[in-house]
């Protein structure tokens, strides 16, 4: 009878005295009002700290042949929060990418390699090989962490000319801290990656968006609000600008995205439309705003490698890694982590 009356309490009086003290927690820091958090200064790479562009470049190895003007671009994106570098990946390349990926989609039965799906095992990432094939095809799912299992993603987000820029915008050492597989739009709320994204140095964060076709106006393409990178950090209460579920006193959708929402509108920044090829890349800062937009056409795909990059400084491991000496390997002067997790999938594609 004791055992079952302190089963009760935990399991039924612990939890509702803890959401009471949760809620009171998120009153009271409404009525204070959030602190004016942001990036700590010190650890800012040194193109958001105002070295200039000509000190960074210096320092760097510049590709031959560099199909660019990195000194405009690193201008542009310091002013912007974006940039897209016109076709430095070769198609062929990619091509191959979208081939494999299909391959692997099709052969879902021979892979632990995990995904998401729409409606699927409470989203939680599975292996896709007990995903039904069906949802892993439609619209609403992606394959994680892409670059785990294969040698050619590696090879497509570690593109010399994708790599120097990203050495400009971050720190000279870079590596991959997540990569995703997209066929369809993730039609996604507005939202900044480096809350969710996070690396032991917060504002360390770039991603790029690397479509495997045009993109179409109809397939949901990526929005974004450029110079949003700059507007004021959100507060999430307990943990600052970093949400931590079971930690934070706000909530992702129902108190940040109205937040951005309205402060973008507030400080008038522009909605812009990502409509690039197949060869081109978009990076965008960690602090930028985007969103995807709704499918307006079902039968439109928007076949993309979506890749978050940090500094060795900023990602001494792999995301789903406790330590810092796990495995590594470089591939074109990127480091990719290895993930101590999932070791036997390593580069099985």
């Amino acid at each position: 009878m004791l055992v079952s009356f302190k089963q009760l309490i935990k399991k039924e009086v612990l939890p509702s005295i803890k959401a009471v003290q949760k809620s009171a927690q998120k009153i009271a820091f409404k009525l204070k009002g959030p602190a004016n958090v942001d990036f700590d200064f010190d650890t800012l790479p040194a193109l958001d700290k105002g070295v200039s562009i000509d000190e960074i470049i210096k320092g760097l190895e510049i590709p031959k042949d560099l199909p660019y003007n990195l000194k405009e671009k690193l201008a542009f994106f310091l002013e912007h929060g974006y940039v897209v570098l016109e076709q430095i990946i070769d198609h062929t390349k990619l091509d191959q990418l979208w081939n494999e990926v299909e391959s692997v989609i099709e052969h879902n039965e021979k892979y632990e390699i995990e995904g998401i799906a729409h409606r699927f095992n409470n989203q939680v990432p599975t292996p896709i090989k007990d995903i039904p094939k069906e949802k892993l095809k439609g619209i609403g799912s992606r394959i994680n962490d892409y670059h785990d299992y294969s040698k050619l993603a590696k090879e497509v987000c570690s593109e010399p000319a994708l790599r120097v820029f990203l050495e400009g915008s971050l720190e000279k050492n870079i590596a991959v801290f997540q990569s995703l597989i997209f066929k369809y739009s993730s039609q996604q709320g507005l939202h900044q990656d480096f809350p969710w994204v996070t690396t032991t140095i917060p504002s360390h964060l770039a991603a790029a968006w690397i479509p495997l076709e045009d993109v179409h106006a109809n397939s949901g393409p990526l929005v974004y609000y450029p110079g949003s990178h700059r507007m004021p950090k959100f507060d999430f209460g307990n943990t600052g600008i970093l949400f931590k579920g079971g930690q934070s006193l706000m909530h992702p959708e129902n108190d940040f995205t109205p937040y951005l929402e309205k402060t973008v509108q507030k400080l008038q920044y522009k909605k812009e439309i990502l409509l690039i090829k197949k060869g081109d890349v978009l990076i965008w800062h960690g602090a930028l705003a985007h969103a995807g937009s709704p499918i307006n056409d079902p039968s439109k795909t928007r076949k993309s490698l979506v890749v978050h990059y940090s500094s060795l400084t900023g990602l001494p491991h792999h995301r789903s890694s406790p330590t810092t000496n796990n495995e590594s390997e470089k591939v074109q002067q990127v480091t990719f982590y290895t993930n101590d997790r999932l070791k036997h999938l390593k580069n099985i594609l």
